[in-house]
């Protein structure tokens, strides 16, 4: 699977809630997520946690760099009857290769056509904007990119708001 994603450091939570709204058509879905990042040679990998107890194992590989990054990742998701399952294998990568660390969030997932668009309040790091449009096979990373810039540029997020990194690095820094 591969998208392109734009990360941004938000001032007003209140307005780019209500801006994305409007472009998604509706409410936003509330997300609670706690993830463990691994300790890893190559990408990154984390399990993703949420608040019914599923869970998504997430490997990727992203540059960091500020504006439209390309991504390619996988997914292994687990369901509430599979929690045990996704508990176990938490527990056998931490022994395994490690812990890097954790990142706990709310996140308003708004969605517009192929676009996610997340508004994340991290704790300990404050309130992110993100933008994740998912490729189609037959799509290039450029129109990605295009998407991604024109909806920065709709959601009123400035080029000097962009971030380079993952919450994880931000939350490592800040130690």
């Amino acid at each position: 699977m591969r998208n392109v994603e734009i990360k941004a450091k938000i001032a007003d939570l209140d307005r780019i809630c209500q801006i994305a709204e409007k472009l998604s058509g509706g409410q936003a879905t509330i997300i609670k997520q706690e993830d463990n990042f691994y300790k890893v040679n190559e990408g990154r990998l984390k399990m993703r946690f949420y608040g019914d107890s599923s869970a998504t194992l997430v490997r990727y590989s992203r540059d960091d760099q500020k504006g439209p990054k390309f991504s390619d990742y996988d997914l292994l998701h687990f369901s509430v009857a599979e929690s045990q399952k996704a508990k176990l294998l938490d527990d056998m990568l931490k022994k395994s290769v490690g812990l890097r660390g954790k990142v706990a969030k709310t996140r308003r997932l708004y969605m517009l056509g192929q676009t996610r668009i997340h508004v994340d309040t991290v704790t300990d790091l404050g309130d992110f904007m993100e933008l994740e449009v998912v490729l189609q096979p037959e799509q290039t990373v450029a129109e990605g990119e295009q998407i991604a810039r024109l909806l920065q540029v709709k959601l009123e997020v400035k080029d000097e708001d962009l971030i380079d990194c993952a919450y994880m690095d931000m939350l490592e820094e800040k130690q």
